[in-house]
């Protein structure tokens, strides 16, 4: 029998179910094998330690919560705006294989809700596409952006890379530009006037000062992580030749949405290489941008090369999960 991935591409409803008990059933065993043991980086990850620590069980339910709303909404930006020209559970998948095995990210629930706010910002964007008077649009994604800088400060640096993404979508105006910006300085003005007039803390400002002029690349004493970024990187290319030779097919929207996803992609890349140290704060968008991108190709594309890749992509996700835990 021919190898196909079809029963994960367009699953029956009681196979759904049970990726996510699966899934589920993962996350919740491996806090009795496995936890992290560094706390939720940055300012506002030591207050959250202080009202919920990030090993306990309630961090991980709640982290899990919020993984299942982003592969929700994973899962409504293809339907809604089709930029893999057929319904596919593919994303939801991958997004969730490897964010089970991604030990890192089960406690700490702050990078899961940033992630969320990122997805609503890039799920708004969307909507924006051709919209120069979207101005709406434009301040709630932003909006959403300044609440997830707020929980992981890195988030600051897609910036650039959303306002280049406006342009790709041809929404991008005076008008939504400063839209964008006025989105983006309200709720850090609300959240700095809170802590400095009800509680005297002005510990934000000299933070977010770090965070801009101070950059740590990769860690070449963390080697298991670096060969295992390294082959997830070899999988992502492969994926993007097989995605950048099929779009010829696709309607002018769907490509300016993947050139959109690829552009955040590489925003995190560069994020991922110049901001190392502190990678375990975006793993969710990288998780969710991974899963968008490679299952545009696992699902368009079918045939034993991509069959073999997806089961490698199966095989190293478990196996370092399996290392980490072990060794």
């Amino acid at each position: 029998m021919k190898p196909s991935l079809q029963r994960i591409i367009t699953p029956t409803l009681p196979v759904t179910a049970l990726t996510y008990l699966v899934s589920f059933a993962l996350w919740t065993g491996l806090y009795f094998v496995y936890r992290y043991p560094n706390p939720m980086p940055g300012y506002a990850g030591s207050m959250a330690e202080n009202i919920l620590s990030s090993q306990s069980i309630f961090a991980y339910l709640l982290s899990y919560a919020f993984t299942v709303l982003n592969s929700l909404l994973i899962a409504q930006m293809n339907n809604k705006f089709a930029f893999i020209r057929t319904r596919t559970f593919m994303p939801v998948f991958i997004y969730l294989l490897i964010s089970s095995f991604w030990l890192q990210i089960h406690g700490n629930y702050l990078a899961v809700i940033a992630a969320f706010f990122v997805l609503i910002a890039v799920f708004l964007a969307l909507e924006m596409y051709k919209d120069t008077k979207g101005v709406e649009q434009a301040f709630l994604a932003f909006l959403c952006l300044a609440v997830s800088s707020f929980l992981v400060h890195e988030v600051v640096f897609l910036l650039l890379f959303f306002w280049i993404g406006f342009g790709i979508l041809r929404c991008l105006s005076a008008r939504t530009f400063f839209a964008s910006v006025f989105g983006f300085i309200t709720p850090l003005i609300l959240i700095f006037s809170l802590l400095f007039f009800a509680f005297n803390q002005t510990v934000l400002f000299p933070d977010i000062q770090g965070v801009i002029f101070e950059y740590q690349l990769f860690e070449y004493g963390n080697i298991p992580w670096l060969i295992y970024f390294g082959l997830l990187f070899v999988i992502f290319s492969i994926a993007m030749m097989g995605l950048s030779t099929n779009t010829r097919h696709d309607v002018i929207q769907a490509r300016n949405m993947l050139i959109y996803f690829r552009i955040l992609a590489l925003g995190l890349v560069l994020l991922l290489i110049f901001r190392f140290s502190s990678f375990t704060s975006y793993l969710p968008l990288i998780a969710a941008f991974f899963a968008i991108l490679t299952a545009y190709t696992f699902t368009l594309i079918r045939n034993l090369f991509y069959y073999i890749v997806f089961i490698v992509l199966c095989v190293i996700s478990v196996a370092f999960a399996f290392y980490q835990i072990y060794f």
